[in-house]
């Protein structure tokens, strides 16, 4: 776990965001939100990745994400990938399901480019019984507790009579994972619509289950009285009365519901229903985007970011992806710090910025960090195949084995053996893996984990011994041809295809995803099925989303789980630079 703490800040989470806040506005007395009046802007189409993890950081396979109307499925290290999601300029929400976990989810201000979404899932386990008709009340070993009053009901409205399992789960803000547990973000709309950045004071999940593990709920007209343990460091500046908020997974938004009142260490309210609630201070909201470069005026990608007021002990943060961007919400009307951190979380640049007013969106000017705020290390060395001959076609991989994604990873193709990355590390030495890839003979090299120090590592000669068991590989016009050799989840039926095939890979560059609305082979035009990918150069093709095109899927092997499915894919498309051609093969092992 001291690892994964460590590594949970570079994550990449593009988007992800930022809240905070200082004085508390003064709560509302009604106790149900109004329609929210947040601008979430036009319909556009935006592109996701990301990871998928339980509470202990191990990658969660088969989860179904949705976004929009669009739904897939993790792969076995828990990543994902959907492409041209129909979502708001200003407002996009990724739901997580799994049986076995809480629902979990993400909202955030999506960005022209590839948005990285990782969440964590809590897991559904119980932490009590109690029986109906008479109160009970289930704590937790810090003191947070629920008070029953006995009448349940299931989720057609009926009254049910029985044994109960209750689960609690109490997310602490100073815990290291906030960001990636809490559902939503902290966007909220209060009683009278008002959209709302919030300051979490504590959030208390209850799952509640009848003996058939049924979903249950309070019965009509009851309630009950929750009571949250304060943060120690907390304690001294929290109010004497806060809102309760309560999440609407339909909207993916927080809403006002009443209030709690402080007794002593604890926050107590009363409520009608469960979800998640939280102890929040609102505060106005608008948007606001940072870009940061280095010295030399080159983007820096993985590079945490938090924007917050200076009494602010926490607060999620945002990770900018490739081109060095992050978008968030913050808090409106108020001064705030800029803080950008490196991997390790040693903050290498402050600012003074805002403020800004309510519901307006703002970006600041390039942050350009001083030379050297950011180490960097080079890596070099040869890849050559297993007669040890120069790889004449191919590609290296180069990433942290610590981060528990592979979004983050460099890639190089390399047409002479040799190979040479520059990226950034937390120190002056850092624990890489690296991978070569053989696509003329089709093997690779197993995975090498080496030490790199600064300013050069030569790490020698690896050498692609391993055969390759499934591959991929598509050629666009005369472009390179694109491979991937590893990473590959292919079966009949998912979230997405129900009764169809799909082959889907992690979202590296290249990726690919193809899927069908039947699972035999044959000979297949649009729309029977759809292959989004991208090429080696980053351009992303998605068929048939392309208006004209005459390309055709041949399916000809759907083997058994653990035998192969085979199919080449054919033909032209058009898109806004003109016509194109497109050629590809499969010969993937089936999953499921």
């Amino acid at each position: 776990m001291k690892n994964f703490k460590k590594i949970i800040v570079a994550i990449l989470l593009s988007s992800l965001l930022f809240i905070s806040c200082d004085n508390v506005d003064a709560p509302e007395p009604t106790t149900t939100s109004a329609t929210s009046n947040y601008v979430k802007g036009n319909a556009v189409d935006r592109n996701f990745s990301g990871m998928v993890l339980n509470a202990l950081g191990n990658p969660v396979a088969g989860a179904t994400v949705q976004v929009g109307t669009t739904t897939t499925q993790t792969n076995a290290k828990g990543l994902f990938n959907v492409v041209n999601a129909s979502v708001f300029e200003k407002f996009a929400y990724l739901t997580v399901t799994k049986v076995g976990f809480i629902n979990g989810s993400r909202v955030l201000v999506p960005t022209s480019g590839d948005n990285r979404v990782n969440i964590m899932l809590i897991p559904d386990v119980p932490t009590a019984t109690i029986s109906t008709g008479a109160p009970s009340q289930v704590s937790l070993p810090n003191g947070t507790t629920v008070k029953f009053s006995g009448g349940f009901k299931d989720v057609n409205g009926n009254a049910y009579n029985g044994t109960v399992q209750v689960g609690l789960y109490h997310l602490k803000p100073s815990d290291a994972y906030l960001s990636e547990l809490m559902p939503g973000s902290l966007l909220a709309s209060n009683a009278t619509g008002d959209a709302k950045t919030l300051e979490t004071f504590g959030m208390l999940h209850v799952e509640l289950k009848g003996s058939s593990g049924q979903k249950l709920n309070l019965a009509t007209g009851t309630t009950a009285e929750i009571s949250l343990d304060i943060d120690s460091s907390q304690l001294a500046s929290s109010p004497q009365t806060i809102p309760l908020w309560s999440f609407d997974e339909t909207t993916g938004m927080w809403k006002e519901e009443g209030s709690a009142t402080k007794l002593g260490n604890k926050y107590v309210g009363t409520v009608s229903h469960f979800s998640w609630w939280n102890c929040d201070a609102p505060f106005a909201q608008c948007n606001l985007t940072v870009t940061v470069h280095n010295s030399v005026n080159v983007p820096i990608s993985s590079i945490k970011v938090t924007i917050a007021l200076a009494t602010t002990l926490y607060h999620p943060s945002g990770t900018t992806n490739a081109a060095g961007v992050v978008t968030g919400i913050v808090p409106a009307n108020q001064p705030l710090v800029v803080k950008i951190s490196d991997l390790c979380g040693n903050v290498v640049h402050t600012a003074n910025v805002g403020p800004f007013t309510t519901g307006s969106s703002n970006s600041l000017p390039i942050i350009n960090l001083a030379n050297g705020a950011i180490s960097t290390i080079m890596v070099t060395g040869s890849l050559k195949t297993c007669s040890n001959a120069n790889v004449t076609n191919g590609i290296v991989r180069l990433r942290n084995p610590n981060v528990l994604n592979y979004f983050g990873q460099l890639t190089q193709t390399i047409s002479n053996g040799s190979f040479s990355f520059t990226t950034n590390i937390c120190g002056t030495s850092q624990q890489f893996e690296i991978i070569g890839e053989d696509y003329a003979n089709l093997q690779t090299t197993q995975p090498i984990i080496f030490t790199a120090t600064a300013p050069t590592t030569t790490i020698g000669t690896i050498n692609a011994c391993t055969a390759v068991t499934e591959f991929i590989n598509y050629q666009i016009d005369s472009t390179p041809v694109n491979y991937i050799l590893s990473g590959i989840n292919a079966g009949i039926g998912n979230a997405a295809t129900p009764n169809g095939l799909f082959v889907m890979t992690p979202q590296n560059t290249p990726f690919f995803r193809l899927s069908t609305s039947s699972n035999i082979v044959g000979t297949f035009s649009t729309p029977n099925f759809q292959a989004v990918f991208n090429t080696i150069n980053g351009a992303i093709v998605d068929v048939p989303n392309n208006i004209s095109n005459t390309v055709r899927l041949v399916i000809s092997q759907i083997g058994p789980v653990g035998g192969y499915i085979d199919f080449t894919i054919n033909g032209t498309y058009s898109d806004p630079s003109g016509m194109h051609t497109i050629s590809g093969t499969g010969h993937v092992i089936r999953d499921n």
